[in-house]
């Protein structure tokens, strides 16, 4: 049976490569589109997050320290909330739309590049493995949730007629006329 396990492990990791693969096309095609946000779209990559870690962390059997979950933890959440601060949340016909400024990706970029800089000069020792995974873990659940937070600001303001009221996206001050930037602050409606 435990002959099984480093096979079981290669197909795990080909696998994730192959979403990897797929997932960075897709975002880099379409980080400019906007997309419709729910509940459910801004849950999702959370329970998926949180069952790679549960997933990886029977595998490896390594339990981190509740210091390394705090820590890491927290840089994640730091990391996804200012990460989210580059995803414009608005309403449009009656739906609540997200679309990502160059910002988005950059973040992204930079999230990445720090991972894989820190597994290769490490040579990824499990506690190294578990450290990332939780930052980001922390990073999808700091960035989803500060998302969920800015739909639900967004989403109040739609009114029974399907049309947004006249507030600011960004911060929610009410607006008049036609401005095209908001008076409180400053950014481009």
């Amino acid at each position: 049976m435990d002959f099984l396990i480093p096979i079981i492990m290669k197909i795990i990791s080909v696998v994730f490569l192959v979403i990897f693969i797929l997932s960075v096309v897709l975002l880099v095609f379409t980080f400019r589109k906007p997309r419709k946000v729910s509940v459910f779209s801004l849950f999702l990559p959370v329970v998926i997050s949180l069952i790679t870690f549960a997933v990886f962390s029977f595998f490896i059997n390594y339990k981190p320290s509740i210091a390394l979950l705090v820590l890491m933890g927290g840089a994640g959440l730091c990391i996804g909330i200012a990460w989210s601060g580059a995803t414009r949340i608005y309403a449009e016909n009656g739906t609540v739309k997200s679309l990502n400024s160059i910002w988005y990706l950059v973040a992204w970029g930079a999230v990445f590049a720090l991972t894989q800089v820190i597994s290769i000069i490490t040579q990824r020792p499990p506690s190294v493995v578990m450290a990332l995974l939780i930052m980001s873990t922390g990073t999808i659940i700091g960035m989803n949730g500060r998302i969920a937070k800015k739909y639900l600001s967004v989403r109040a303001t739609v009114n029974a007629s399907g049309k947004a009221s006249p507030r600011c996206s960004h911060c929610g001050a009410v607006q008049t006329g036609s401005d095209a930037f908001c008076r409180k602050c400053g950014r481009k409606l």
